[in-house]
């Protein structure tokens, strides 16, 4: 995430360094030459930073075709009078821009930081276009008009679980459900505990005064609310990578759905079964045996992606996503994070855009006899403390702000067998060594296997095979050429 404060020359070199590393511009930087004038296409970039979550930063005089090598701008001051220009004329608001000049071997470079806007502003629009933007890794796409509109029912504080859903009544409620959500719910309320069953269920959101159940209601306590909410499901699959041609084969496919904590509990399941059983060395010198993706942490993520999830009309058409590919899960659901930002995670105190449903979840028991939660707030934090005990990966997190991804590579994908290769390269050399210990594998495989871009693969391959660590199988340029490890006689 880009923080406001003046960029100096050594942070300048430092973020071309990563960008030449990854082989592109990224979610918060984004290059222009600049040199025959001011670039037409860093409106669009303007627009989609102040959109994006954490916004993001613009730098001028640098050419990304050639190794991001600093060039120069065309008018150190005329390039910062348009930057001012754009930011207070050409969108629906005024943009919170502040840029400066550093000057590098007499080449002018010039930085332009894009705060991102209050979402009560969101989505800001370009004036000419009335197009609106947001940053997806390197680049800037226009939102449709159902993204738009997800910008917009952001704004304020959500109140779609407590919509009616017309057609419901109280026989769409799980008996099972209901009765131990009403005892729950008493047993922590002496006000509730004084009222008849019927009207708890009203005073706690689940049946609407119409007698209609509310979306909440029935989400967490209905027979099968996707009779009514279709799209209110979990859609699972397995994604594994051919080693040789790098094409992504889909299997396992499933769909979770019933009420959340019947979805909780049988993604929780179905991750388990997919996973593999390890048994770690901890730092502690114990030993522990845990699944590669252990139930309490997806536990947490799933009734997150569940309770969480944008639930306005428009994003009623998309699921919550999850899949393993091979060592790593990837769990996305519609709507970004609600009132925090990404660093806040596990730091902060909750907020929900659906309250009423994280309300109720409090009271509603999965299977095994645990609430789907326990307290707002505490999900991610209890992930980090479990997943920092047993020495695994932390999750990355991905507020794309109308959608937000959590990304877990397993303990397989530390690689520690790396550490018996004797390198001299950095992490992604590493990475890459690692995964070739197995067998040949093609680029498009490594960046699979390893979570790697396909420009960061590109450069510690072409380190390795300057340094001899590795060869080439294969023509230039086929897609068929595999590397392999150069083995010590």
């Amino acid at each position: 995430m880009v923080t406001t404060k003046k960029l100096d020359q050594e942070e300048l070199l430092q973020i071309l360094d990563l960008l030449r590393a990854e082989k592109s511009d990224n979610q918060y930087y984004e290059v222009k030459t600049a040199r025959g004038g001011f670039p037409e296409t860093a409106l669009k970039t303007i627009c989609a930073f102040s959109n994006t979550p954490g916004g993001g930063m613009l730098i001028f005089g640098a050419d990304e075709g050639h190794d991001f090598a600093l060039v120069g701008v065309y008018d150190a001051k005329a390039c910062q009078q348009t930057l001012a220009h754009y930011a207070k004329n050409e969108f629906n608001i005024p943009i919170d821009l502040t840029s400066g000049l550093i000057t590098v071997e007499d080449k002018h470079i010039i930085w332009a930081e894009i705060g991102e806007v209050d979402r009560t502003l969101k989505p800001v629009k370009t004036k000419k276009t009335k197009q609106a933007f947001i940053r997806q890794y390197d680049g800037d796409f226009a939102l449709s008009e159902q993204e738009e509109q997800m910008f917009v029912s952001a704004r304020g504080q959500s109140h779609f679980d407590e919509d009616a859903v017309p057609g419901t009544g109280a026989e769409e409620l799980n008996k099972e459900l209901v009765e131990a959500f009403i005892l729950n719910r008493k047993a922590r309320s002496t006000t509730l505990a004084q009222m008849g069953d019927d009207e708890v269920l009203l005073r706690c959101g689940i049946v609407g005064r119409s007698g209609e159940l509310t979306k909440a209601g029935l989400l967490c306590l209905g027979i099968y609310p996707q009779q009514y909410l279709p799209n209110y499901t979990i859609k699972a699959s397995v994604k594994k990578l051919s080693r040789q041609t790098g094409r992504v084969r889909v299997t396992n496919v499933r769909s979770f759905d019933g009420p959340i904590p019947t979805m909780l509990s049988e993604a929780v399941q179905w991750v388990a079964d997919k996973s593999e059983e390890l048994v770690l060395d901890l730092p502690d010198g114990n030993v522990r045996s845990v699944k590669e993706y252990p139930p309490i942490v997806m536990r947490e993520l799933i009734a997150n992606a569940l309770i969480h999830r944008d639930i306005s009309p428009l994003s009623m058409v998309q699921d919550i996503s999850l899949s393993i590919e091979d060592d790593r899960l990837i769990l996305s659901n519609p709507g970004g994070l609600y009132g925090l930002h990404i660093d806040e995670l596990g730091h902060t105190g909750s907020k929900t855009r659906n309250s009423r449903i994280a309300d109720i979840c409090q009271y509603v028991f999965v299977p095994d006899g645990s609430n789907v939660i326990e307290k707002l707030g505490s999900g991610i934090p209890k992930v980090i403390e479990e997943l920092t005990s047993l020495d695994m990966p932390t999750p990355r997190f991905i507020d794309g702000g109308i959608y937000f991804t959590v990304i877990l590579n397993s303990v397989l994908a530390k690689k520690p067998v790396v550490k018996s290769i004797g390198l001299s390269g950095g992490a992604n050399t590493d990475l890459i060594l690692a995964a070739l210990k197995e067998g040949p594998l093609s680029k498009a495989a490594l960046s699979q296997l390893t979570g790697l871009s396909a420009g960061k693969v590109k450069y510690a391959v072409e380190k390795l095979l300057k340094e001899k660590k590795i060869h080439k199988i294969g023509k230039d340029r086929s897609p068929d050429t595999v590397y392999a490890l150069i083995l010590d006689e």
